[in-house]
């Protein structure tokens, strides 16, 4: 699948990001954001609207490029907001697999990852062999003043 909307605020912003959330995650065990664009294209703010969805404060969510890692967890999900920009992408693959190692699959897995153009076609492969995982590219761009966001599943 394949769409495009476009956005002229955060609000939209957040509501787009909620009803994607909601669509896929009734099948899914683990879902995958791969969220591309440039500085201030709206990554950040599309990840806010998929926490909102999911019980978390949209105030806790802020782009971890310090931190590159940021995980949130209820009763029910558990999000991680994952930043590549400042990693080179020789060290990406490795990041992505130490957390898949590391995880509890005793909830619903939602990972977010900011500059996942850095990633290689392995780790791609190894989201889509998880057992009701679904994999989404995420790409923001602004245009003419309006966030134009295409997503399409992998």
């Amino acid at each position: 699948m394949h769409y495009v909307f476009y956005s002229s605020s955060s609000e939209e912003t957040h509501k787009l990001a909620s009803y994607i959330l909601k669509k896929y995650l009734k099948n899914c065990e683990f879902l995958i954001f791969l969220l591309n664009g440039e500085l201030g294209s709206g990554k950040t703010e599309f990840v806010k609207g998929i926490a909102k969805e999911l019980g978390f404060k949209s105030f806790q969510i802020k782009s971890p490029s310090f931190t590159i890692i940021e995980e949130f967890s209820n009763k029910k999900f558990k999000l991680f907001h994952i930043d590549l920009y400042r990693i080179e992408p020789k060290f990406t693959n490795r990041i992505i697999f130490n957390l898949i190692e590391e995880i509890n699959f005793d909830k619903k897995i939602i990972f977010c990852i900011e500059w996942a153009k850095k990633l290689k076609n392995k780790v791609l492969e190894i989201f889509k062999n998880f057992k009701k995982s679904k994999v989404l590219e995420v790409n923001l761009k602004i245009k003419n003043y309006k966030r134009k966001i295409t997503i399409k599943t992998i």
